[in-house]
């Protein structure tokens, strides 16, 4: 046993009806070779007892599991253990039913088919067994040619070979879809105008508007084996207030909301499928403040009872520290009839880089909430928000927190650390450094410093108007991107998701090194009428930032295409080529000033502020902010 697993062949006994492809896939994954005999023996033992067991006997292993996905866990955990040295019986007791990740593919970010199940690998060394992928228009409806137009949807084939793929590893793959609120990206075409209420929401009651669900529906019934379907309808605040309003009048939208969710709940019962929908809006239109965390909030009985019987409730939540706020919600959820689902975070959304400080703060407080209030079904969300900037593979010690909350009442942080590092190859101490590309010192503050992201708003701003200038004066942030830049390409190693991950994330330190104070130095020289400076700027900084904004967008550019299908990678395109031609602007505005062609530079007179009157806390504020086209420009881009 204490020979190199690499060295090894590995041989399973025991009963593998429907489990060889999976304990193959998880094999290769590991770099295992696996024979029919003479390997080092695993005994496998499927009991109905949920308590995950393995032991260390001799020169083989010995496995009892109930479900398929504890089974490739434990795999992973016996390979671990050897290259350890660690031969001492592991016992786990699962915490949830269903414990699986949610991954937004409507963002311009749709992983490919290889992506997918790259991606599937990972959560069966987990232990996961439930993946949805969030589908706005990202799929294939039959009849409607714009859905999904030119947004890189997947076809039914591909799905299919996905869901295949996943069963085989003991994974359910749940459609996630959205049949009220998100649908902007269809809704926008004229096609689609007679199902419009506002621009991102349908015009419910209409029959026309039940057959495009029905046809939804159909397609992701004919695409997955699950027989339960995530239906959406969050965040619908447009609800009867766009053009149902002018056609129908004012109506109650609690009465809108169930009457709603009773047509598509009958459309999903026609298919024998079980919905599953968000339930922030049943909160918040009961709120005063329209506030889905309002514990104040007040669904009255009425109400309450109308919604339909067997809908379950997703109850998600990203952003409380305190455990006590999450079990308060989730009672709130039980009032209304059944134990919710719960759907977190992982803080992927902000930027370019992933935030593990909140991440682990708001998890660790609502994991252990959902154990002490009996939730059972828990799965993690990693949101694309304003172009999926980031890139999937730095939400992995996110999947694998929740993994590891999964399999015990009480979370060992020791262990998390070991294990992401044994399932994805890579130091967990290396994920955690990405946030450091917006955990800068001396613009942390108390109220935003866990979830600032001044990497993004650093490197799309105007350097010569200069939006966010006021938040980052007298900040040495040449020096602290330049020591990220190194350390990023320290952590570039050989193996492909850390190279494309870090080397990436080193290109942008390189940018921000000379990028994301200029505006400042630009503007202070030239109030201060130092054409020396100025020269040096506009001959030697902005040329070679020039350049190094190229490296970056090809670096990004091949971690996208590695990653996604190429629809959506043309908007990153555009602000990388905007970001370019703002930069020659500026050199040719410093140009002309230099030789006398222009008397000023207008762009550098004008006081700078906070940004939407955001106030700094002792002269600095890092905050967050993830809007492109508010922080490129004051100005309108449509």
């Amino acid at each position: 046993m204490s020979m190199s697993v690499k060295q090894q062949q590995f041989s399973f006994y025991g009963e593998l009806s429907g489990l060889d492809t999976g304990i193959d896939i998880i094999c290769g994954m590991l770099g295992l070779k696996r024979t029919i005999s003479g390997g080092l023996p695993i005994t496998l033992e499927r009991t109905e007892n949920p308590e995950l067991i393995v032991t260390f006997k001799g020169a083989g292993a010995r496995i009892v599991y109930r479900d398929s996905n504890h089974l490739f866990r434990a795999i992973g955990l016996v390979v671990e253990s050897i290259r350890s040295d660690r031969l001492t019986e592991i016992r786990e007791e699962p915490q949830f039913d269903t414990i699986g990740i949610m991954l937004d593919c409507s963002r311009n970010a749709v992983p490919t088919i290889e992506s997918v199940k790259e991606l599937l690998r990972y959560m069966a060394l987990m232990g996961m067994n439930t993946l949805m992928l969030y589908t706005e228009d990202t799929y294939t409806v039959e009849e409607e040619p714009y859905f999904g137009y030119m947004r890189g949807r997947y076809t039914i084939g591909e799905l299919q070979e996905c869901d295949a793929y996943a069963a085989e590893l003991g994974i359910e793959m749940i459609p996630c879809i959205q049949t009220l609120a998100h649908l902007e990206s269809f809704l926008k075409w004229q096609a689609a105008a007679n199902l419009r209420d506002s621009h991102d929401v349908l015009l419910v009651g209409q029959d026309q508007t039940y057959q495009l669900i029905d046809r939804m529906v159909d397609s992701v019934s004919r695409t997955f084996r699950s027989r339960r379907i995530h239906i959406g309808m969050d965040e619908a605040q447009g609800l009867g207030r766009g053009r149902a309003l002018d056609l129908y009048g004012y109506k109650n939208r609690f009465e809108l909301m169930n009457e709603h969710l009773s047509k598509v709940k009958e459309i999903t019962a026609n298919y024998g499928l079980q919905p599953l929908i968000w339930s922030d809006m049943y909160f918040r239109i009961g709120s005063e403040t329209h506030d889905y965390y309002d514990l104040e909030a007040v669904i009255d009985d009425a109400h309450a009872n109308r919604i339909p019987q067997g809908t379950q409730l997703v109850y998600w939540d990203y952003y409380h520290y305190e455990q006590e706020f999450y079990e308060a919600m989730i009672r709130r959820h039980q009032e209304l009839g059944s134990v919710p689902v719960f759907a977190g975070g992982i803080w992927t959304w902000l930027g370019m880089c992933t935030h593990y400080t909140r991440t682990l703060k708001c998890s660790n407080a609502a994991l252990q909430a959902c154990k002490q209030e009996g939730v059972r079904e828990v799965f993690v969300t990693a949101w694309g928000d304003n172009g999926a900037e980031n890139n999937i593979w730095s939400m992995l010690p996110g999947m694998q927190l929740y993994a590891e909350h999964a399999y015990a009442k009480v979370m060992d942080e020791q262990k998390l650390q070991q294990r992401t590092s044994f399932c994805t190859g890579i130091p967990y101490e290396h994920f955690m450094n990405l946030e450091l590309l917006d955990h800068i010192p001396g613009l942390l503050t108390e109220q935003h410093g866990d979830f600032s992201n001044p990497s993004k708003y650093l490197l799309w701003q105007d350097v010569l108007l200069g939006l966010f200038d006021k938040h980052i004066e007298n900040v040495d942030l040449a020096g602290h991107y330049g020591r990220l830049a190194e350390l990023y390409r320290e952590q570039a190693d050989a193996r492909d998701t850390a190279n494309h991950l870090f080397g990436f994330l080193a290109c942008l330190g390189d940018v921000l090194k000379l990028k994301a104070d200029l505006g400042l130095r630009l503007r202070n020289a030239y109030v201060g009428g130092d054409h020396s400076l100025l020269e040096h700027i506009a001959g030697g900084v902005l040329p070679e930032l020039l350049l190094k904004v190229e490296a970056l967008r090809i670096s990004h550019r091949e971690q996208w295409m590695r990653t996604n299908k190429p629809q959506g990678w043309e908007i990153l395109d555009i602000r990388y080529g905007g970001l370019s031609a703002r930069l020659k602007s500026a050199q040719d505005r410093i140009t002309d000033y230099l030789a006398g062609i222009i008397e000023r530079i207008e762009e550098l007179e004008e006081r700078r502020l906070y940004f939407d009157d955001r106030l700094g806390h002792e002269g600095a504020e890092a905050d967050y902010f993830v809007s492109y086209h508010l922080i490129a420009s004051a100005n309108k881009f449509t």
